[in-house]
């Protein structure tokens, strides 16, 4: 991807994050001026605004605005309650901070006249067509979690916010991202990586035929900014392409790591997904593409973890 010549002004939420932090970085490297919101305190330094606070309430909107009297030209929406089964669990938590938040934030670039974007979403709006049938972007809505149904309603916002407001609303249906820095995440390759250290339980749900899409966080961003200066907008399916299934995933972390590894299995988990396998033609149109297999992927966080465990 070229480097945009004119210099960015970008706000992120959740950019106290895992991909957040990733973002943030690469923004910096490129002189991007960078705005973050969160709850949390950036991984980084050398941020130009940081407004401290959940998305779901408003005062942190009037904070940013007067923090950004200019607005800006893109948001990047990481911020979300990503947890299924804590979606499942707490159900009006996660509507509050996925769709109240995600409300608010296209409020903001609204009536700040930022023009661009790029909301995380997820191929779980989909639902059981992801069983044995390709996901594409012409699937039905049909979501099995309250977190599912968050982002289709996410979706759908941004579909009308595109339409009524000319605020282009690019939704990346992401596929499972893993990278270097996520240990401070509960999401099964860093579960694996502690269980391969003896730091920690991991357990396979069901037979491990489920499957899913891996895709590296760097190509993540990559897709991120390359859609920043486009003008696409609606839903778009961004994974490496490549299914495997647990059972496969725990075999390569063993061949990453240098022994096997035999976690417990226990029953399978409700509202999850049978497999996950994505089109990416729209992404390819698009001009989005994930260059790291997940063997040299695993590779990078697992020497990435090791550093981090010292």
């Amino acid at each position: 991807m070229e480097q945009n010549s004119a210099r960015r002004h970008v706000v992120v939420t959740g950019g106290s994050g895992f991909i957040g932090t990733h973002l943030v970085k690469t923004l910096q490297r490129e002189n991007s001026r960078v705005a973050i919101v969160d709850r949390n305190q950036p991984r980084v330094d050398g941020v130009d605004h940081f407004v401290r606070g959940a998305i779901e309430d408003p005062s942190t909107w009037v904070a940013l605005a007067r923090a950004l009297p200019d607005g800006a030209d893109t948001l990047v929406h990481l911020a979300a309650r990503t947890s299924v089964l804590e979606s499942i669990k707490d159900p009006a938590d996660v509507f509050a901070s996925n769709l109240v938040g995600f409300h608010h934030a296209l409020e903001f670039c609204r009536l700040h006249g930022v023009p661009r974007v790029i909301l995380a979403s997820t191929n779980a709006v989909v639902g059981m067509s992801g069983g044995t049938d390709l996901i594409t972007e012409l699937s039905p809505l049909a979501p099995l979690t309250p977190y599912g149904a968050s982002k289709a309603a996410d979706e759908m916002l941004g579909s009308a916010y595109s339409e009524c407001y000319g605020v282009r609303v690019a939704a990346v249906r992401l596929t499972n991202v893993y990278g270097p820095d996520m240990w401070r995440k509960d999401s099964i390759v860093p579960r694996l990586f502690r269980y391969a250290q003896g730091k920690g339980d991991f357990a396979v749900y069901g037979d491990g035929t489920q499957f899913r899409d891996f895709v590296y966080v760097e190509d993540v961003v990559r897709a991120f900014l390359s859609l920043a200066d486009s003008a696409f907008a609606g839903p778009v399916s961004f994974g490496s392409g490549e299914s495997v299934s647990v059972n496969e995933l725990v075999s390569l972390v063993g061949q990453v790591v240098g022994k096997e590894l035999h976690p417990d299995r226990v029953p399978a988990k409700t509202g999850e997904m049978p497999g996950v396998r994505v089109s990416l033609e729209r992404a390819h149109t698009a001009g989005l593409k994930a260059d790291v297999n997940l063997g040299e992927g695993l590779g990078r966080a697992w020497r990435d973890f090791l550093a981090s465990s010292q």
